[in-house]
């Protein structure tokens, strides 16, 4: 694949086949072992579904707003940087063209590490012209789940995992009383259509209260991206680690492939993706 793709004419840019919608399962591209990231072309894939989940609508190929989302929640400009050294730099189409050419002039390195000067030019053409430079700034990582997660289930084994019904966020709440627990026996079940978002959470409770959770913060036909919280005073024991890998695991089981994304100045989350033995995917910066 090209080393970057910057597209200044938004209007006017063909959409990249690899973003179209596919029939093909998740688990076909995924057929070798999660390792098998560090394989250019595995990683080249798994890259257009990441980019297709997070940040690029499928009706438009550019940077756009995603369904539900508003528009100042997606980036103006966006570069991700692969394990295996690949670029991918995106301009949202309201960027003004000058500034777009002038960001098209810079490695994509500069872009992603110059943080300053790079917002101090997108500023030129900001509605707010006092905003801060720097101000409103993603630096993130994303991980992709091992094959084998049963040494992450197996933590904090004597707490039940909760499958929570989407009927409101019960994260620091009351435990529902028609929860139902979750084990690995769901996966020998028949596995749902994978265009489906179910929205449930997947929960620890410790006397009664659901002190973890775990659930997709976005889906699409090949992907999911988790969202997991714990209260503080539940963190640093398995908690979120045993509810995450559950997470993963239906996501797999419905044909989609789990990522897990953070700032890269979580310490917590960084703390979950070790535990969970996470392989590292990409790293991306994204001016807001």
């Amino acid at each position: 694949p090209s080393p970057r793709s910057f597209r200044c004419d938004a209007s006017t840019a063909p959409l990249d086949p690899a973003l179209r919608p596919r029939q093909r399962s998740a688990h076909d591209i995924m057929a070798h072992s999660p390792s098998d990231a560090t394989d250019a072309s595995a990683a080249s894939s798994l890259l257009d579904i990441y980019l297709a989940l997070s940040h690029i609508g499928p009706a438009s190929g550019p940077l756009a707003p995603l369904a539900g989302e508003e528009p100042e929640e997606t980036p103006r400009l966006y570069i991700a940087h692969t394990a295996t050294g690949e670029w991918r730099v995106f301009i949202r189409p309201d960027v003004a063209a000058a500034i777009c050419h002038q960001l098209a002039a810079l490695p994509p390195e500069t872009l992603f590490t110059e943080h300053a000067r790079v917002a101090a030019l997108l500023a030129q053409g900001a509605v707010d012209a006092n905003a801060e430079p720097g101000a409103g700034l993603w630096i993130g990582r994303t991980l992709l789940f091992p094959a084998d997660l049963s040494p992450a289930l197996a933590r904090a084994p004597q707490h039940d995992i909760l499958r929570l019904w989407p009927d409101g966020d019960h994260y620091g709440a009351p435990a529902p009383g028609a929860a139902r627990l979750w084990s690995g026996a769901a996966l020998r079940e028949d596995a749902p259509p994978r265009d489906v978002f179910p929205g449930e959470q997947f929960a620890i409770a410790v006397d009664d209260l659901v002190v973890a959770t775990c659930e997709s913060s976005r889906e699409s036909e090949l992907g999911a991206e988790a969202w997991v919280r714990t209260l503080p005073a539940a963190r640093e024991q398995g908690l979120a680690t045993r509810v995450t890998a559950a997470w993963a695991l239906d996501a797999r089981h419905r044909g989609k492939i789990p990522f897990y994304s953070h700032h890269r100045a979580n310490a917590a989350s960084a703390g979950v993706a070790r535990a969970l033995g996470l392989i590292p995917f990409l790293e991306d910066v994204g001016y807001l």
